[in-house]
């Protein structure tokens, strides 16, 4: 008699269960830090962007020694001298400018995507769903 010894190549199902289940908890733990990265990231411009705007008003303001400039007026007059080009929202591509009072007072607004990068709640710039203001100093 001839002792037959199967020789089994492969994988059992069960090892390829667990495989498939670690390769998928990786995965969805990759893409859930990659989309809060990323909202962090658009946050961060957001608040550099309204600073930007922020110095080229305080720069306007101070050069011609009088107001700041009327809603809907920033493109044409802070830029290109106070500002190479006024800046947009990365993902949406919407800030608010409201001049209030008698002009020597404004409001920049954002919609944060992270909770964590507002400081304000809803108010009523962009619609009223603004939750990131910068405000005239």
């Amino acid at each position: 008699m001839k002792n037959k010894i199967k020789n089994k190549k492969g994988f059992t199902l069960i090892e390829l269960i667990v495989s498939v289940t670690i390769i998928a908890v990786l995965t969805v733990v990759g893409v859930v830090s990659y989309t809060g990265t990323s909202k962090k990231a658009r946050d961060g411009r957001r608040v550099a962007d309204l600073e930007k705007v922020r110095i080229a008003l305080e720069l306007y303001r101070q050069d011609l020694g009088s107001t700041y400039p009327a809603d809907g007026t920033l493109t044409t007059k802070l830029a290109p001298k106070y500002i190479q080009a006024i800046p947009t929202d990365p993902k949406s591509g919407t800030y608010t400018y409201d001049q209030t009072g008698t002009g020597y007072t404004y409001e920049l607004g954002a919609k944060m995507e992270d909770l964590g990068s507002t400081n304000v709640a809803a108010y009523s710039g962009c619609g009223g769903t603004c939750n990131y203001k910068v405000v005239s100093p």
